[in-house]
Formats: structure tokens, C-alpha cells, sequence
């Protein structure tokens, strides 16, 4: 009984946050450009660390003053320059903004601002050559238009540029994933979009024409789509996983059913999956609400093990080689957002460790050289010997100071 009470809540606090996304910081995951990490702190600047000092540059930060808010997805290079998105509300009235910055200094190369829209920013953005591709909610200017929209925009300085939108069913809170081309986005509605996003002339009279094929899902998909293999694969709050070949699917494809001669699955693991899953070496490795991790065969979707952590895991975890004396193992670092970052074995699911935050985590872990990086929900930044899991540094990203 005490297991399903705590199911419930967990439940009920999930339901809470997606009627009410309230923006919150600390989801944004690191990435690095040139030895140097870059990260949405959790007032919403982007922020550039450097692992050699373990300091933040008091130089580098976007905005200069005020954050945007709250960043959720980790920004995206495009040659020299830099992109994100971040945004804030009071009450209903959200505003957003879309970001391109030089890498060398942090300055804005659209002006003194990006591009700004009435609108939740809640996914990770994504580049199709120059063109750069996000999901919003519904814009607060329209009384009566859709639920939410795919943008893309041109990424060349001076002035942010629209090249096309197209209206979607529902309020996009995944993020657009891409492979090649083709952009994947999803919705709360539970619609799965393939879209094409090169520039060609065909489109230009219809953007929705872009559209190649779509899927519908038992439950909504807040979480981002994974791709592999000419698959994608992505889970719902109806508490299924997902797996569609994306080679043979077309606009006559059906909406709702799985092909499983085609090699597509649909798995029922037990509650609601945010995170991205994980696929290597013919596992899809699958993270839920309920802190349950379920290590499913590629091909046929059927489970090998599963396991479970303390917490709700939102952010897909990393896979990393852990040191066991002279040899080295695969691992899960699977962020907990309860606290900690919990080390597990690919092979049979066994907890090997923990990477000890003191604090909430709901992004994904980085690894870099032989440190693992944790952007903890309090807004710190840690990091910790991926061979002995014990920390060496921490930083807060909003200050700049040391809190080791």
C-alpha cells in the first residue's frame, strides 16, 4: 500500500505540472564547445563554464542582466554561433524567446534581442542545415489559432528570420528531434509529426505540405523522440513505449497502430515516460515516472530487465564506461529527481553507486574527459570522477561562486 500511495502522488504531481508548466530552472543540460561548457542556468542566462579553472566566465552570459526565465533544453551550435530558447510567465501571459549569440563573446547577433514570441518555449530546438527548428505552445496573441506551432527560422546574423510555420494539434513540449531532413516534433495531443525541413520551392505555397506522415499515440508525448537506425522511438503518458520505422512510413501509413511486420512495437511499461529513451547495442533503455528503468530488446521491444531508483526520472540518463578495478563496465548515470545520480548496470540492471548531489535532478548528465557533470535543480553545477563517483568541484551558475 505505501508503494501505490507514493505511486499516486507521483501521478498527481505529474498531472499538476503538465496542466501548469510553471517555468522552473535547473532542466537545461551542459554541453561542450571547444573544451568549454555551456549551460541555461537556472534564472534562464545561458552561461559559459570552463572545466580547467572550475569558474564560470563573468564575461560570457546571456542575458547580460535578467534571465529569460527558465531555459529547459540545452542550446545548439551552428558554426560560430550559438542558440536557445527560454521563457517566463505571469499567470497565463507567457513570453518566450528564441537566441543566437557569437560563441567567442556571448553577444546577441539578432540585435539586442532574439525572437520574441507570447508563447511557452518548453522543448529542445533543433538545426536542419542553417534553419533552425522549435515547437511552442499556443501564442497569446491568438484568441482562437492552434494549440502550438513548429518555427523555423533562418540562422544567419543581422535580424531573426521566419521561413515557415505549421500549425500543430497541441501544445509541443518535446522538442524537435532530426534526422537528416526530416524534423520529428510531438504533442501533447499525443500526434507525431514527420516533417520535411529542407529548402525546397515545393513547400512554399503550403507549408503544412511538409508534412511526410503522422501517428497518434495513446497518450500524450511530452518527452523527446529518439532516433536510431532509421527508428524512432519515444514513450507517452499513457505508459507506453514506442518504436516506428520511419523507412517505411509514409501518409498512407496508419495513424494509431503499430506495423509489426515492419519491425514497430508499442510496450506498456507501468507509467507515465518523459525521458528520452536510450538505444545502444540493441537495448532501448527506458526511464519513467515512477523511477523504474526497463532495458527492452530493439528489435522486438520484449524486456530484459528492469530496476528502479528513489525519485522521478524526467531526463534521459547518460551512458558511460564506470572503472571496476583494472577494467571497465557500461553504465547508466540515471538522474533522480528526488536527489543524486544513480549508477546502473547495463547488463542485468544492478545499482553499482551513486553520484552523491544532495540536491533534485531533472537533466541529463554530461560526461567530459573523466569528470561527470550533474546541473542540479538548486541551480548548481557539480562534477564528480566518473572512476571513483566522488565529487571534485561545484559552482553556481547564477553567481559564478564556488560551493564545494
Amino acid at each position: 500500500m505505501p508503494v501505490l500511495f507514493a505511486f499516486i502522488l507521483v501521478m498527481f504531481a505529474a498531472a499538476a505540472c503538465i496542466d501548469d508548466l510553471t517555468p522552473q530552472g535547473g532542466w537545461s543540460a551542459p554541453i561542450v564547445v571547444d573544451d568549454k561548457l555551456f549551460v541555461g542556468n537556472r534564472d534562464g542566462n545561458l552561461v559559459r563554464f570552463d572545466p580547467e579553472t572550475g569558474n564560470l566566465d563573468p564575461n560570457w552570459r546571456y542575458p547580460r542582466e535578467d534571465g529569460l526565465g527558465a531555459i529547459y533544453g540545452s542550446p545548439i551550435v551552428i558554426g560560430d554561433n550559438i542558440y536557445g530558447a527560454g521563457y517566463t510567465c505571469r499567470g497565463n501571459n507567457c513570453n518566450g524567446e528564441i537566441f543566437g549569440l557569437s560563441l567567442a563573446d556571448g553577444s546577441s547577433i539578432w540585435g539586442l534581442r532574439g525572437l520574441e514570441l507570447k508563447t511557452k518555449l518548453v522543448g529542445q530546438i533543433s538545426a536542419v542545415g542553417t534553419t533552425l527548428l522549435f515547437g511552442t505552445s499556443a501564442l497569446g496573441e491568438e484568441d482562437n489559432g492552434p494549440e502550438g506551432y513548429l518555427y523555423a527560422l533562418e540562422t544567419a546574423s543581422g535580424s531573426p528570420r521566419l521561413k515557415w510555420q505549421i500549425p500543430l494539434d497541441g501544445n509541443a513540449w518535446s522538442g524537435v528531434t532530426v534526422d537528416g531532413p526530416i524534423a520529428y516534433i510531438a504533442t501533447m495531443t499525443g500526434t507525431i509529426y514527420a516533417i520535411d525541413a529542407t529548402d525546397d520551392e515545393r513547400f512554399d505555397s503550403d507549408a503544412a505540405s511538409r508534412i511526410q506522415w503522422t501517428f497518434e499515440a495513446e497518450g500524450a508525448v511530452a518527452g523527446p523522440i529518439h532516433v536510431e537506425g532509421g527508428s524512432i522511438f519515444f514513450g507517452d503518458l499513457a505508459s507506453n513505449v514506442y518504436k516506428l520505422n520511419t523507412l517505411s512510413r509514409s501518409a498512407s501509413s496508419g495513424t494509431s497502430e503499430v506495423n509489426t511486420g515492419s519491425g514497430e512495437w508499442k510496450i506498456d511499461v507501468g507509467a507515465w515516460v518523459w525521458a528520452e529513451p536510450v538505444v545502444e547495442n540493441g537495448v532501448v533503455f527506458v526511464s519513467a515516472l515512477d523511477g523504474s528503468i526497463h532495458a527492452l530488446d530493439e528489435a522486438t521491444g520484449a524486456e530484459k530487465w528492469s530496476t528502479s531508483i528513489e525519485g522521478q526520472i524526467v531526463s534521459a540518463p547518460t551512458l558511460f564506461d564506470r572503472k571496476r578495478g583494472d577494467t571497465r563496465e557500461r553504465a547508466l548515470a540515471v538522474p533522480s529527481g528526488d536527489k543524486n545520480v544513480w549508477v546502473i548496470s547495463v547488463i542485468d540492471g544492478q545499482p553499482l553507486g551513486v553520484f552523491v548531489t544532495g540536491e533534485a535532478v531533472k537533466s541529463t548528465p554530461l560526461i567530459h574527459g573523466d569528470n561527470l557533470y550533474v546541473h542540479a535543480l538548486n541551480g548548481d553545477l557539480k562534477w564528480f570522477s566518473i572512476d571513483d563517483t566522488n565529487q571534485r568541484g561545484c559552482v553556481d551558475l547564477k553567481e559564478g561562486g564556488r560551493c564545494d
